[in-house]
């Protein structure tokens, strides 16, 4: 799935490719944009996260006696905040290479179900249900880009790039369920989760597409579509794993300088 999507983003700018790879007539201005060997980019947007972990997990308490609680836990996902600082340059002709750091943080939700033993009866668990709220999930990404210049104007450049992502995920998770008890014990009321943070790095992939409009000879705004994709595995709280993708789909927006 994440290689089909990663490819319709390259695909979709064929149509384009036509009327965006006419050059501009020769100027004085287009040659020396055109010896312009560097650009920095300082941007913002947002990561649609790829993937949110889900599963059963188990967990001990004082007041379970022989046997174990356990609970399902998924985590809702959702749009993070993104912020990214990007360098370029060109090799040759139309190709070049871009390096990008982007940071993206999420406050997340997840669904818990619990199931807690009995103090005193065999197999006869207790159910409780609630949501969690505030879970971080934070990514950092670097992204080394091979780049094709579809058009290469002077005040209008559009490109084509892709290349290896490594992926560093702070992810925090449910460890345990809390929960209220009177006697005789047989219900418990929700009291929320325990929580515990969990880190993992991967090397993945990334595509996409580049747009800028420059303002003059140095300045100007660029917009980036981009899909990323590595496959994590988190240490779960109970001793097992969490496979979780990392990266999705970006949409930034960037303050662009080339020299």
């Amino acid at each position: 799935m994440h290689v089909q999507v990663a490819a319709a983003c390259l695909f979709l700018a064929w149509p384009l490719a036509p009327a965006l790879s006419a050059q501009e007539p020769e100027t004085a201005e287009s040659e020396e944009a055109a010896r312009d060997r560097w650009f920095l980019a300082v941007g913002t947007g947002l990561l649609r996260t790829a993937d949110s972990p889900s599963g059963t997990f188990t967990f001990d308490d004082g007041l379970f006696g022989s046997e174990q609680g356990e609970f399902d836990a998924d985590h809702a996902g959702g749009d993070a905040s993104l912020y990214e600082l990007s360098l370029g340059m060109r090799l040759r002709g139309r190709l070049g290479l871009g390096l990008t750091w982007s940071r993206s943080s999420l406050s997340e939700e997840a669904d818990i179900s619990g199931r807690l033993p009995h103090p005193f009866l065999f197999e006869a668990p207790r159910t409780v249900e609630g949501t969690a709220r505030g879970l971080s999930r934070d990514e950092t990404a670097i992204h080394l880009s091979l780049r094709w210049l579809i058009r290469d104007g002077d005040r209008l450049q559009f490109a084509l790039f892709g290349g290896p992502t490594r992926v560093d995920l702070d992810y925090e998770l449910a460890a345990a369920v809390r929960f209220d008890q009177t006697y005789p014990f047989n219900a418990a009321t929700w009291a929320g989760i325990e929580r515990v943070e969990e880190s993992a790095d991967a090397i993945g992939f990334h595509a996409g597409l580049d747009l800028a409009r420059y303002f003059n000879d140095t300045v100007g705004l660029g917009g980036v579509l981009r899909y990323s994709s590595a496959s994590l595995d988190l240490d779960a709280p109970d001793g097992g794993s969490i496979e979780v993708g990392g990266g999705g789909l970006q949409i930034v927006v960037d303050l662009r300088f080339r020299f």
